[in-house]
């Protein structure tokens, strides 16, 4: 059979084939809010303000109790533009469409997802809690499932919760779940295939975009600075003078405040988590205000701790030698499908060009465009891949770190 003259279109639609099916992180998220950047052309910079869902106090008894109303948002943002460059002649188009997508799609697609993927698995410096030790791969099933008390202790629904997780993490917990009672049909998967499958409350999967965190350079006997401190900050005191510091998403706790129920305002018992939103350096006093998140909130509608932090209260670095014995660890990812939302746009089409065209797929929403042109400046023909997208995290504590 005669080989056919392969379109724009066609290219366009196999690009986006192999871009979606090796796409891991990104399925298991939300785009409810893609539909907002449906117009035709949107561009890198647009962007969607997105309101959180009210929370109310609620009241006993028959009094009424007038209770003023606080919205809270979150920037979507257009802002990753992910591609890859092709160099292909007239006569390849005459090509099978196998032959042209092994010679020149399938790795270059491939990497278009991976790179998606990573700004994904990127986004753990957003995430405040964790479970496990740092420098050491989880060896029993009892991580994990502490992951998913972390996440209902802060009231994550129960459904659509998925743990990603490095290869090795994933060889690890297979091995351990050998000796366990399993169903019989569970255990002949997860040996066919060599992953987790659905366990312990989530839907496994590895992945080798999974980051590895390097904490700061820490240093001292680090304090709290102050009482009834709330807010997007932390002052601190107590750290190496000039050289203490810390690193954009190191986790913090510190002595007296406790992290609650965002419903019931119930103690979870265990001290409130907090990811360092940006790096600081302590002065030549020891003193250091550090930026965290969530913020601290005493009262209300959105209380998330039990009480301030101690004053002199003892502050613990995930990662720091004295506190829990490590400095660079991969780092996991347990969440609820609500914990970021993400939105794929379709990119302008430009006219005058040799190739220009778009491919979208119902499922995932993915949008990827491929053109082609001459460039005679150079005397070459060019050719070009996009995806473009953004991603933000909706509920920090809709997700968790699950570190090795």
């Amino acid at each position: 059979m005669a080989n056919i003259l392969l379109t724009d279109s066609i290219i366009a639609k196999e690009a986006l084939m192999i871009v979606e099916n090796n796409l891991s992180i990104t399925k298991k998220i939300n785009r409810r809010y893609e539909s907002k950047f449906a117009q035709d052309g949107k561009k890198i910079g647009d962007y969607l303000d997105i309101r959180y869902p009210v929370r109310v106090q609620g009241r006993q008894g028959e009094e009424m109790i007038e209770e003023d109303i606080e919205e809270q948002s979150v920037r979507l943002q257009i802002d990753q533009l992910e591609g890859q460059d092709l160099s292909f002649g007239g006569v390849d188009l005459v090509l099978k469409i196998e032959d042209f997508r092994r010679r020149y799609l399938d790795t270059s697609c491939a990497f278009i997802a991976n790179r998606i993927d990573r700004f994904f698995a990127t986004r753990y410096l957003d995430v405040p809690n964790f479970q496990g030790t740092p420098g050491t791969v989880p060896t029993s099933t009892q991580t994990y499932l502490n992951a998913g008390v972390t996440m209902s202790d802060y009231g994550v629904p129960p459904g659509d919760r998925y743990m990603i997780i490095s290869p090795q993490m994933q060889a690890t917990i297979i091995n351990a779940l050998q000796g366990l009672f399993q169903a019989a049909g569970s255990i002949a998967e997860q040996y066919r295939t060599g992953q987790m499958g659905y366990a312990l409350g989530f839907e496994f999967a590895f992945n080798q975009n999974i980051r590895s965190h390097t904490v700061g350079a820490l240093g001292g006997t680090p304090l709290v600075n102050g009482a009834s401190q709330s807010g997007a900050s932390l002052i601190t005191d107590g750290w190496t003078a000039t050289t203490g510091a810390v690193a954009q998403g190191d986790i913090i706790d510190a002595a007296g405040a406790l992290g609650v129920n965002p419903m019931s305002k119930d103690s979870t018992g265990n001290r409130r988590q907090y990811t360092i939103t940006a790096a600081g350096t302590a002065n030549g006093s020891g003193q250091l205000t550090i930026q965290i998140s969530p913020s601290i909130v005493l009262s209300g509608a959105y209380q998330n701790v039990s009480a301030a932090p101690t004053n002199d209260g003892a502050i613990r670095i995930f990662g720091h030698a004295s506190s829990y014995a490590a400095t660079a660890t991969r780092q996991g990812l347990a969440f609820h499908k609500e914990w970021m939302t993400a939105a794929f746009v379709d990119l302008p089409l430009h006219k005058g060009l040799e190739m220009s065209a778009r491919a979208k797929s119902n499922q995932l929403a993915l949008s990827i465009r491929i053109e082609k042109g001459y460039d005679i400046r150079k005397h070459k023909e060019l050719c070009r891949l996009d995806v473009l997208f953004g991603g933000k995290q909706m509920y920090g504590d809709f997700a968790c770190r699950v570190v090795s």
